[in-house]
């Protein structure tokens, strides 16, 4: 919710219904355009086609602990 909140700071959205599908396309491209948000699971960016590009961790629970076994940058 926060990189969502940060994004429509960015695109000064009101929320007025009359200008509804002029405000999703400035979301959109404020989020486009928003480069390593430092999110909770580490800094999300996203690409050219929408995706979001964010650090991948592998976990494994076994006799009740979790143990993180990788973790991987965006891209590798």
């Amino acid at each position: 919710m926060l990189l969502y909140h940060e994004a429509m700071k960015r695109a000064n959205l009101t929320g007025d219904p009359d200008k509804l599908a002029r405000e999703r396309a400035a979301l959109k491209d404020a989020l486009r355009k928003m480069q390593n948000f430092p999110a909770l699971e580490g800094a999300i960016s996203f690409g050219a086609n929408g995706d979001a590009l964010k650090p991948v961790y592998v976990i494994e629970l076994q006799g009740g602990k979790w143990t993180l076994i990788g973790s991987f940058a965006p891209g590798s």
